[in-house]
């Protein structure tokens, strides 16, 4: 080593400490761009900041920063030989009995080194004698410091917490037959037990407690077994006493699947003494065989149909793609619907020319990304995050090498045959999205878990909370508008003409699929109409009844479960005549009459957006609470017309609008005259009095005398008397506002319903749930006046154009509920072909699901 070298690492020693025990580390991945140890480049590690930076920033981190020296570390792929492949037995990926992440068919080589960097870029390969010791543990300490990362790149499990010992094992009450349990000891033949609430002989739980045999919960809509959810049904029929049960096909030498309902444990759980508790239901856990899968078991088998090597579409394999636009986003754990949701945003072009660049084909950052990332915290800052996952996908410099896009078919076992170089650079291809979901989901009571959630919802979310940081951006000196002209400079092919929306666009992004519907009521005492006008970024349907009739509890457990059985059909016109019919509003208060009777509503658009977002409403609670999936094929259109929900341009001649909503008139308190006459006589202020016949609601002269020997020291006991105590017009029953934030709601929403609806719990509730993406400006609306709500955008604001739209891409759902199940995304190409990206895997689609997608993207033609 050369003295020069030496005396600059000697000098960048000053102030260097390890990292701390919870301390961030950037040791995984760049916190600019998506690069990691596995990029040509390797990754770098600030040992001042901790930050990880890939090559093309480590100068501009190292100036920032003033820093000298870093972390370095290269990993190379290496295939292994004759790798044997284990049956998963937990639902996650990487993890103890989990499915085999990639990197177990690959011996990883990793060098580290210490970078000095300042004009050039030194790397000096560890060990190194010429090196301080005290340096070289420093790097040994970043690169070892397991935080930031701590989930490993690869590793999820849906498992959140490992079950413990419940606290209602130890102190188990079990009941005799005189107390209630049941009358005789189990049978130990498994083939003759059945549930006590429908007969049914699969997924039964014992009651620990009263010896009650149930169903579980029905898990048939992902592949698991039917249940009655008996044993629920038990548990709170017997006033929630007793929360343990047992899966009864799973009791082995072993152990057992156990669950408790208990409000403050509900879920899975241990019982130290299990063998016990099932001896005195005549069980004998020593003798007993599994016969049925745990519920992780099933959901493996669920999962295991997801596998890449058996995703196909009509019974073709799907050929793998990778290249500008192709590229996939990893799954961290339940964030399939985050993904589906960034990649259907990445396909937008405005979006792409916005947080990357005017020229998509380039293997390198967008100019608009490199400006928007060059931050000090690019964790913390919502452009930064959204460019680096725009930017990774829209450019080449995280696709995959053509190489490794083996024929799906291949044995997994086959696989770690590619070559050290091919499988080091699709390892340095990986897009894991950490940063901007922990960013975006911060401080959301759902989206900062790892819970599945919905994909609509998560979406309407992201562009409210990123159109809220673009604001500032977009000023005439913002970063967004810096951005814009950073992108424009730079050499290569630009498009012809820039929309509103497009780089040099004041708009937030929010704003491509914004659009205005309006309301009209008519009077149907008086015939005059009003009109109201909101904002919306999703157009929701609703599956029409007439076409699909929702069934009842009993009609379910009915209903054929034959894959053969022929689903129903719904045209998307009939969802969309089943949005802007007319519709009868019963007990309406005409502000023209005062009086009750009925009104006529309807909704048509206004504007009609860039972009349409169409969500299609395929879930619905059925009488019991459950949530349930309507089986219907929407026939949806490659090209839409929505011209006949079109409001007219012009009102009709001679339309009268009702008046303002007006309070009902108030009683102007008048004080007793004899009452009032007597305090006068006694020598008493004449405003006093009245106050004082106000204050005992003219109760007697007694009373009021009483009040005025009490109040006369009063400031304002003389001062001029004003009725100015009537009760609101907007006071609500508390009980009512308390029952709806039981709910969920806030109090303030709750007031709002109630004084919406004439103080009605149910319509409450309805109304609450109707203003969907609005409700905070509706309450504001109710309880503070129109002028007091947020102004929404002028007509100027909203891109408006013909009515005319073309499928460009769609997100499907496959799953009993938005909560749990699978998100794939399917995006249609310029050429007209159809990808399928499912988390990291990206394939040219034959066959795209669009009769049974959840959300669609229009854009206008």
């Amino acid at each position: 080593m050369d003295a020069a070298t030496l005396t600059k690492i000697r000098g960048g020693m000053a102030g260097l400490a390890p990292p701390q025990a919870r301390q961030k580390v950037g040791n995984r991945e760049c916190a600019y761009s998506f690069d990691s140890p596995y990029a040509e480049g390797g990754l770098f590690v600030n040992l001042k900041t901790f930050a990880g930076c890939g090559s093309d920033f480590v100068k501009q981190d190292a100036a920032r920063s003033s820093t000298t020296l870093y972390a370095h570390h290269r990993w190379t792929k290496m295939p292994k030989e004759d790798v044997e492949m284990s049956e998963p037995t937990t639902l996650g990926v990487g993890v103890q009995g989990g499915f085999e992440s990639e990197d177990a068919r690959y011996d990883i080589v990793k060098v580290r080194s210490l970078a000095v960097v300042a004009d050039d870029v030194i790397l000096i390969q560890l060990p190194c004698s010429d090196i301080p010791e005290y340096v070289t543990m420093l790097v040994d300490a970043c690169l070892d410091h397991e935080s930031g990362s701590a989930e490993s790149d690869r590793a999820w499990a849906l498992v959140e917490d490992e079950a413990k010992p419940s606290k209602y094992a130890d102190t188990l009450i079990q009941l005799k037959p005189e107390e209630g349990g049941r009358s005789e000891p189990l049978n130990p033949d498994p083939a003759s037990w059945r549930c006590e609430l429908d007969g049914s002989s699969e997924n039964l739980w014992l009651n620990l407690s009263t010896g009650y045999v149930g169903g579980g919960r029905d898990q048939s809509a992902w592949g698991g077994p039917k249940g009655s959810n008996g044993a629920l049904r038990h548990f709170e029929s017997t006033g929630k006493k007793y929360p343990l049960v047992v899966k009864l096909g799973t009791i082995s030498a072993a152990g057992a699947e156990l669950y408790s309902y208990a409000p403050d444990e509900d879920g899975p759980v241990l019982d130290p003494k299990l063998a016990d508790h099932l001896r005195f239901w005549g069980i004998n856990i020593m003798s007993s065989e599994k016969t049925e899968k745990t519920t992780a078991e099933l959901e493996v088998d669920a999962n295991q149909k997801f596998e890449w090597s058996a995703i196909a579409e009509a019974g073709s394999q799907l050929t793998p793609l990778s290249g500008v636009g192709l590229t996939g986003l990893v799954n961290l754990g339940n964030s399939c619907y985050m993904n589906s949701v960034l990649h259907l945003l990445a396909s937008v072009p405005e979006i792409g020319r916005r947080y990357h660049g005017l020229v998509d084909d380039t293997d390198q950052l967008g100019p608009a990304a490199l400006s928007l990332v060059n931050v000090a915290d690019p964790s913390s800052d919502h452009l930064a995050q959204t460019a680096r996952f725009i930017s990774a996908l829209r450019s080449k410099r995280y696709a995959k090498p053509a190489e490794s896009l083996i024929d799906p078919a291949l044995a997994i076992a086959e696989r770690p045959t590619l070559s050290s170089d091919v499988a080091t650079k699709a390892a340095a291809a990986t897009v894991a999205p950490r940063g901007f979901r922990a960013l975006f989901g911060k401080g959301h009571v759902e989206f900062s878990t790892p819970r599945q959630q919905d994909a609509a919802e998560y979406l309407i979310y992201v562009l409210d909370t990123l159109s809220k940081a673009e604001a500032p951006a977009l000023a005439s000196d913002g970063r967004l508008t810096q951005a814009a002209e950073q992108a424009n400079n730079e050499p290569g092919p630009k498009p012809v003409e820039y929309g509103p929306y497009d780089v040099l666009s004041s708009q937030p992004t929010q704003q491509l699929f914004a659009f205005k519907v309006e309301e009209k009521t008519t009077c149907l005492q008086s015939q005059k109409v009003r009109y109201k006008a909101q904002t919306e970024f999703t157009l929701a349907l609703e599956v029409p009844e007439s076409i699909v009739p929702r069934p009842t509890v009993e009609q379910e457990a009915k209903k054929p479960k034959l894959e053969d059985v022929a689903k129903p059909r719904c045209p998307l016109d009939a969802c969309l005549s089943h949005w802007a019919a007319t519709e009868s509003v019963v007990d309406y208060t005409s502000p023209a009459t005062g009086l009750r009777g009925e009104a006529s509503r309807h909704t048509r658009l206004q504007t009609c957006p860039r972009y349409l977002l169409v969500k299609i409403n395929r879930y619905y609670a059925t009488a019991d609470w459950t949530e349930k999936k309507l089986d219907v094929l929407v026939e949806v259109p490659e090209k839409l017309d929505l011209s006949q929900l079109r409001a007219p341009s012009t009102r009709p001649a001679g339309e009268e609008e009702l008046p303002d909503d007006a309070a009902p008139p108030k009683e102007k308190f008048v004080p007793d005259p004899g009452i009032l006459a007597q305090l006068l006589s006694m020598g008493f202020d004449e405003n006093g009095c009245k106050r004082a016949c106000k204050a005992t609601n003219n109760a007697g002269p007694e009373a009021a005398s009483e009040w005025v020997f009490s109040h006369m020291d009063d400031a304002d006991f003389s001062a001029p008397f004003v009725d100015d105590d009537a009760p609101s017009e907007k006071k609500v029953d508390e009980a009512a506002v308390n029952e709806l934030v039981m709910f969920g709601f806030t109090p303030r929403e709750a007031e709002a319903a109630l004084v919406a609806c004439s103080g009605n719990k149910e319509h409450a509730a309805n109304w609450l749930f109707e203003q969907g993406e609005n409700r905070d400006q509706a309450v504001a609306d109710v309880l503070d006046g129109p002028s007091a709500a947020a102004a929404p955008a002028a007509p100027s604001d909203f891109d408006d154009g013909p009515p005319h739209y073309e499928l460009k891409g769609l997100v499907s759902h496959i799953g009993s509920n938005t909560g749990c199940g699978h998100y794939v995304a399917h995006i249609r190409e310029k050429d007209g072909r159809w990808v399928i990206f499912d988390d990291e895997k990206v394939a040219h689609s034959k066959s795209p699901p669009v009769q049974l997608a959840y959300l669609y993207l229009y854009a206008r033609k």
